[in-house]
């Protein structure tokens, strides 16, 4: 009888685990990224709107 805690891939639920949590990093570091850029935008339009003035 198979342990109820692997996946019919073999991996374990520990191992699940950690997948999930290395993806839930990776879309923190896109979202913190996503941010960034943003950011850089907005100043660079407030820039722009200074020097129009």
């Amino acid at each position: 009888m198979a342990d109820s805690r692997v996946s019919r891939t073999g991996t374990p639920a520990a191992g699940r685990d950690v997948i999930r949590e290395m993806e839930a990093v990776a879309a923190a570091k896109s979202d913190v990224n996503n941010v960034a850029v943003f950011t850089k935008f907005i100043k660079k339009a407030e820039e722009t709107a200074q020097a129009a003035l």
